[in-house]
């Protein structure tokens, strides 16, 4: 649904409305035919395994879709495809780029770090017989408690929202009238990026978590990590 939002966001704005490509609503499809097919792929292939990484996989798939529609459509889009003078493009679209690679370095590290020197791994993953099993909500809860993670949501951005929930309605209209739909995402970019900052967080940890370290303590154990309920 997140993605199916994204080609309708991508053509709105920028092939019908603005009207200067019709690459974002494009690449949106192809992404939603990826997002969609992929799970399944995994799922015929892997079924009945219970394999800790196939399911990270899957739920990493679930997760990009967020990350795309507010990193990806609701920042990006807007300073590659928007017209608008040089000396905003740039900055914007640079420092994006900078703050994303700046936030995806510090949340790996901060989770490598609470993997290999707290006691996350010996306390989740349960060795029996000749599998490893794996607790995904009781896991995950565990290395949340061990994992130092900064906050992407400044007070400043906070308040913006608060400020304009009660008046989303209307939100649209006044905004178009005065600034246009130039306007209206710049609006909407700003608000994106603290949250695809985020969905850029909970990718890495899950990344590290359900996908690279089973099959490393796979490669290291020679024995099956599972998921159990």
């Amino acid at each position: 649904m997140i993605m199916l939002l994204s080609i309708w966001v991508s053509y709105a704005a920028y092939a019908d409305d603005l009207a200067v490509s019709e690459w974002p609503w494009k690449v949106s499809a192809l992404l939603t035919v990826v997002c969609s097919l992929g799970p399944l792929a995994i799922y015929y292939g892997y079924r009945g395994t219970n394999a800790l990484w196939a399911y990270g996989l899957v739920w990493l798939i679930g997760m990009f879709s967020g990350y795309y529609f507010s990193g990806i459509v609701g920042y990006f889009y807007f300073f590659i495809f928007a017209p608008m003078t040089a000396y905003m493009k740039w900055p914007g679209l640079i420092g994006g780029i900078l703050l994303t690679i700046y936030w995806v370095v510090i949340t790996y590290r901060n989770a490598t770090n609470a993997i290999r020197t707290t006691s996350f791994v010996e306390h989740t993953f349960d060795e029996r017989g000749d599998e490893i099993n794996f607790q995904i909500q009781e896991g995950m809860r565990a290395f949340e408690r061990r994992c130092k993670e900064l906050n992407p949501f400044p007070k400043f951005f906070m308040y913006i929202i608060y400020g304009v929930a009660p008046f989303y309605l209307i939100l649209n209209r006044i905004l178009s009238s005065n600034f246009g739909t130039n306007g209206v995402l710049l609006f909407v970019a700003a608000l994106c990026m603290p949250m695809s900052l985020w969905f850029a967080g909970v990718l890495v940890r899950g990344y590290l978590v359900t996908v690279a370290l089973p099959l490393r303590i796979e490669r290291e154990r020679h024995k099956r990590v599972v998921v159990i309920r």
